[in-house]
Parts: structure tokens; C-alpha cells; sequence
């Protein structure tokens, strides 16, 4: 899982890196970005590349309310291809998250009790994998809006041994923005070439704060 992410980074710095146009209904990328909150996404519009914000937990475009049942912040890139959910986005609604931290509760480990956070070792920017959909209200069509989820795969060693069995999907910057257009292949090959470029980047880790009481429960 990854339920909270936060990227730390001057708007202008980012656009001039990479060459982003930042959207006009962003007003702020420095935060934390919680699970139904909005937060800042790349994607393909007109052939430029787009920061825009979303909600964080994708809704499918068929979904008759604007919420459903279960968590939707992160698809599992092992069953992406089957589920509902995540299977038309997954064929042809790509985006990148940019993020320079992102946060786990863990139960095991040495840091087990706490919410933790991993970062890349010099601080540098990461960008991970997503999809994204479009929830349209048909009575209210100003209510409509994009959202999107992370997906995940399993972890490195070191996130394995720091109490966490699921990380985000990073890629480089030399394939993230091949991603936003990969959307002209069967599924199949989209996730194998995914996870052909896909890297586990060289972490650090830090406690954010302690988890509730009764976190022991939740050992396993």
C-alpha cells in the first residue's frame, strides 16, 4: 500500500526540469497528499505534458456514486489486468506521480509502532506509476472529476526489511514520460514493459510519528 505521499518541490523547478505546464487549478505541489484528497498528477493533454490535480483514489467511470466500497489509492499491478476497476485506466489512462517521500504504518521491524517515512537517499525526486479515471455526474456536471490511483508491486529488500510488503511502481526519468503514452499495446504487454523499466530506488528511512494505541492488534 501506499496511502500517503508528499512531494516537496518549486512548481517553477519542476516545469523547467521537465518540461510540465502547470494547470491553472493547482494552487499549491508542496504538501501531503492524503487518500480523497486532491493532489498533483502528470499527464498527456494536446501532446504537452500536464500538471493537474486529481483525487487521490480513482473511481471508475462506471461507477453510479461518486465513491465505492473499497479502497482504490493503490492497484496491485498483479491483478490490474482482471479487476474492473482498474482494467480500462490500465489499457488507456496513464499518469506519473511525482513524489518526494511517501509514508507506511508497520507492524513489524525495527520501526514497528510508527509510521514511517521513505524518501530517495539525496532527497531526489521519484515519480511512480498511475492510472486515472474520469467519474462524470450526470445531474450536477460541475461535480465531476478526475482521480487516480498508485499502483504497487512488491517490495524491495529494504522496504521489506523496514515492516512493509508493497511498494509503489517507480520508473526513471528516462522511461516516466514513455509511460503517459503507452496506451497503444494489449494490457499484457503494457505491464511487461511496466516492469521491464521499472527500478527500486536507493531509500532512506525516517519515523514520521507513533501509531495509535492498540497498534499490536495489528501485528502479524
Amino acid at each position: 500500500m501506499c496511502a500517503q505521499f508528499a512531494l516537496k518541490i518549486e512548481a517553477n523547478k519542476l516545469s523547467l526540469k521537465y518540461r510540465i505546464k502547470i494547470s491553472d487549478q493547482l494552487s499549491s505541489i508542496d504538501s501531503r497528499f492524503l487518500p480523497l484528497s486532491s493532489a498533483p498528477v502528470i499527464v498527456t493533454k494536446n501532446s504537452d505534458r500536464l500538471l493537474t490535480p486529481m483525487r487521490f483514489s480513482l473511481i471508475p467511470s462506471w461507477s453510479t456514486e461518486p465513491k465505492v466500497k473499497f479502497a482504490t489509492h493503490n492497484a496491485r499491478i498483479e491483478t490490474v489486468i482482471e479487476k474492473p476497476t482498474w482494467r480500462t485506466p490500465f489499457q488507456s489512462q496513464h499518469c506519473l506521480i511525482p513524489l518526494t517521500s511517501f509514508f507506511e504504518s508497520v507492524y513489524t521491524g525495527p520501526e514497528a509502532g510508527h509510521i514511517i517515512r521513505f524518501s530517495e537517499v539525496d532527497n531526489d525526486l521519484l515519480f511512480a506509476a498511475g492510472i486515472f479515471d474520469f467519474w462524470k455526474d450526470n445531474s450536477t456536471p460541475e461535480k465531476s472529476f478526475f482521480s487516480f490511483s498508485i499502483l504497487t508491486r512488491e517490495p524491495s529488500k529494504y522496504i521489506e526489511e523496514h515492516g512493509h510488503d508493497r511498494t509503489p511502481i517507480f520508473v526513471k526519468d528516462d522511461f516516466a514520460f514513455d509511460w503517459l503514452n503507452l496506451t497503444k499495446k494489449e494490457s499484457t504487454s503494457i505491464k511487461d514493459e511496466l516492469l521491464k523499466n521499472a527500478y527500486h530506488p536507493t531509500l532512506k528511512v525516517e519515523i514520521d510519528r507513533p501509531l495509535k494505541a492498540g497498534w499490536e492488534k495489528r501485528k502479524t
